[in-house]
């Protein structure tokens, strides 16, 4: 399933372009509106995943249960982003060990790395050949049932972006919130009298 997420800048045309490529390929898609309306925003995008899972699957994991952590991680990487090794960093291999010798080389491997490319460089574009995927630490969330590989630069707090929307709120011309709004500098003199004022 196919999940677009809507923006208020978002042209229907594009989405609609989006929607016909899904449904050439044989894929649901679902318009989602979650952000402004919540829930009430996405029952398409969950009525196609109800959809979907109720269809027969022949689901198989890349590697079995019983191959090892490194095992699992390489398999991944070489495989699915086309990296031609794995270099683990000392502290990796130490956690890795000490991951199977604990009973918990049975985990599924979930590896954390840069969203911008398919390699853990995102300079990298494309499909790089030639690149060593690096393991600069390993984590555990074993209630989860999953290790993560951290790779590259990569940070653990999920999507956040380099500069935050918050940045973004002002007040406009009327002294209402709003965001990426344009003022004029009376506009940016009254905020800044306010300001004082209350000092």
């Amino acid at each position: 399933v196919v999940a677009i997420n809507a923006f208020p800048g978002d042209h229907a045309s594009e989405q609609a372009a989006v929607r016909e490529i899904a449904d050439e390929i044989g894929v649901r898609s679902a318009v989602c509106h979650n952000f402004a309306e919540g829930g009430r925003g996405a029952t398409d995008l969950a009525e196609a995943v109800a959809e979907a899972a109720e269809e027969p699957s022949s689901f198989q994991f890349l590697y079995p249960s019983s191959a090892t952590l490194r095992e699992k991680i390489e398999t991944i990487a070489t495989k699915v982003y086309g990296a031609s090794a794995v270099e683990y960093y000392p502290p990796a291999a130490e956690q890795l060990d000490s991951y199977e010798r604990n009973g918990f080389g049975n985990l599924s491997v979930c590896i954390a790395k840069t969203h911008l490319s398919i390699s853990s460089d995102p300079k990298l574009k494309g499909a790089p050949k030639g690149w060593k995927l690096p393991v600069r630490e390993v984590r555990a969330s074993v209630g989860a049932g999953f290790v993560y590989p951290i790779c590259g630069d990569m940070r653990t707090m999920p999507g956040l972006p380099s500069s935050p929307n918050a940045i973004r709120i002002d007040i406009d011309d009327k002294g209402s919130t709003c965001f990426a709004c344009k003022r004029t500098s009376r506009a940016r003199n009254l905020i800044t009298l306010r300001a004082k004022h209350q000092d």
